[in-house]
């Protein structure tokens, strides 16, 4: 065997996903704001073709952040549910107010 080895664990692992992936619920917020940002932007001063390529890249910045902010807020209510971590309601049981 050689003094290197490439599976050592000195080298992290690379992750691979988009690069939207590790956002989160914040990250995910600003993402949307900034897309509805240059959609009104460009309803507002857009003119011609360059409107339309603004429009459709403002709308992606709007559906990227949605679906990042909407799986991590779910993901953190099944986490809470799955660890039995629920708020009491008004009744005191917990369980969404139902009988």
């Amino acid at each position: 065997m050689t003094d290197k080895q490439t599976d050592s664990p000195d080298h992290p692992p690379v992750a691979y996903g988009p690069w939207w992936a590790g956002l989160g619920p914040i990250g995910g917020a600003l993402v949307l704001v900034l897309g509805l940002g240059l959609a009104a932007y460009v309803f507002l001063w857009g003119e011609g073709t360059l409107g339309d390529t603004r429009l459709y890249g403002a709308a992606k910045c709007v559906a990227i952040g949605l679906v990042v902010l909407g799986t991590t807020l779910l993901g953190r209510r099944r986490d809470r549910k799955r660890s039995g971590d629920a708020s009491p309601d008004a009744d005191g049981n917990g369980d969404g107010g139902t009988a």
